[in-house]
């Protein structure tokens, strides 16, 4: 017996560990891998995992489906370089001309008019049609609009990689340009498409002097290096993984519930309960570096992203998972969040208008005497939270409806769930259970990854 022989010592899997097998789905692939020795019975065991886990990976293998978004900044021959990837790759290239010469001829269409929804409806069909599934496709100057693409990925038109070739940054900083330059009906919105297809976004750097064969071979590359998970720093949120544990945001407005609903989640589900605004409080009051920094120079993006880490890391969250309320407020915080070792796998809006959150959070209130909650006017000595003034609750609903929802929506992805919050507390938290339970992004049978899916 060696001495990591279970049955010699108890063995103790280290915490910096368990988020990766939870994110590969390890403990799933050796439970496939255990029953199939099991049921099969070889006698080499060796060799038979061996085959098995080769036959795994080719299984799991699905074609690649490319978008190609070309800087407006880069001067190349674009078909040329799709001519040179077709013979690679084999890709069937589906372009935008193809696609509205098929539009027009739709039953729908409405002349002089362009339909995001009916052209994505158009793009779905001509992917599905044979052989384009099981060969792979490459759009090259469609979609030009973050509507369109959005469409399309409501439709489940899903890229594998969104190869971007840009020139090689410089090493100044160049100078920002609020204005957007004119583009027409062909051309694509750059800077906007990358922020849609984030998830398997693959930059490609192109010199001046490159030629177009070594352009090809950059391409080839990092298709290949992006369909293996292998992505560099800030270049896509290739997320992969499989929790064996819940990792739950519910956001929303002040007067949506999101404090009551989660603390109702985590006793059902045995989470840890998170609110942001109590760690806040906990770190201002701790003499380590960071409550050091919050006293003297207040909070700050990083700061609250380290607050936030800190506790999310320890092993009571690990093991049992988490729900949070407050926190991410900005698409920025989210980027922080969504970047961490053991990010959200679970991510819920909880939806009112502003009137009924106003009118809930208004009819809070506290007993002074006490510092119990209490309505306002049920006894002398209740009267409104001091944080309930209308003014600064006007102000905030304003920058929450108008900035905040849309940056959070866009950074949380297709897969976060929204639901109305205006219902009761019971209709409400029945549905975010639903939503917490519901299908992972792996096909747990197979260990096999369900492409440009945001949760498990």
């Amino acid at each position: 017996m060696t001495e990591t022989d279970a049955t010699t010592r108890p063995l103790t899997m280290p915490e910096k560990f368990i988020p990766y097998l939870e994110r590969h789905r390890i403990y799933f692939l050796l439970k496939d891998i255990v029953r199939d020795v099991a049921i099969n019975l070889p006698k080499d065991h060796l060799k038979h995992m061996k085959v098995f886990l080769t036959q795994h990976a080719l299984c799991n293998k699905e074609p690649d489906r490319v978008i190609l978004l070309v800087s407006p900044n880069l001067e190349i021959d674009v078909k040329r370089l799709v001519k040179d990837m077709i013979k690679n790759l084999g890709f069937f290239v589906i372009t935008r001309r193809c696609l509205m010469d098929r539009y027009e001829k739709h039953d729908n269409y409405v002349p002089g008019c362009v339909s995001p929804a009916l052209l994505s409806e158009v793009t779905k069909t001509m992917t599905l049609k044979e052989p384009v599934p099981n060969v792979g496709w490459l759009m090259f100057d469609h979609p030009c609009t973050v509507r369109e693409a959005r469409c399309l990925q409501q439709d489940g038109v899903l890229p594998t990689v969104t190869l971007v070739l840009m020139p090689t940054p410089s090493q100044a900083t160049p100078t920002h340009d609020p204005r957007t330059p004119y583009r027409n009906f062909f051309q694509q919105d750059f800077e906007a498409l990358k922020f849609a297809f984030k998830a398997t976004l693959m930059e490609v750097h192109i010199d001046q002097d490159d030629d177009p064969e070594k352009i090809a071979i950059k391409c080839f590359n990092a298709i290949k290096a992006c369909t293996s998970g292998l992505q560099g720093s800030k270049q896509g949120l290739h997320v992969v993984g499989a929790p064996g544990v819940y990792r739950v945001l519910l956001i929303g407005p002040r007067g949506a519930g999101c404090n009551t609903q989660a603390v109702m989640l985590a006793k059902h589900f045995g989470l840890i309960y998170l609110n942001f605004n109590t760690l806040l409080n906990e770190a201002r009051e701790k003499t380590d570096d960071i409550g050091e920094k919050l006293r003297r120079y207040g909070s700050s993006v990083q700061l609250k992203a380290d607050i936030v880490k800190r506790r999310i890391l320890k092993k009571d969250c690990i093991d049992n998972g988490w729900v949070m309320t407050g926190y991410p407020r900005t698409g920025m915080d989210f980027e922080h969040l969504d970047n961490m070792t053991t990010p959200p796998n679970r991510i819920i809006f909880l939806n009112a208008d502003m009137a009924t959150c106003k009118a809930r959070v208004m009819s809070q209130g506290v007993d002074w005497c006490t510092g119990q909650a209490a309505v306002p006017g049920s006894g002398p000595r209740v009267m409104h939270h001091s944080k309930n003034d209308e003014m600064e609750l006007d102000a905030e609903f304003d920058y929450y409806y108008s900035e905040a929802l849309a940056e959070l929506r866009a950074a949380a992805g297709l897969t976060a769930v929204e639901i109305n919050a205006a219902e009761s507390i019971d209709k409400v938290q029945v549905k975010i259970q639903a939503a917490v339970i519901s299908a992972p992004a792996f096909d747990i049978e197979y260990c096999s990854q369900l492409r440009n899916v945001r949760a498990d």
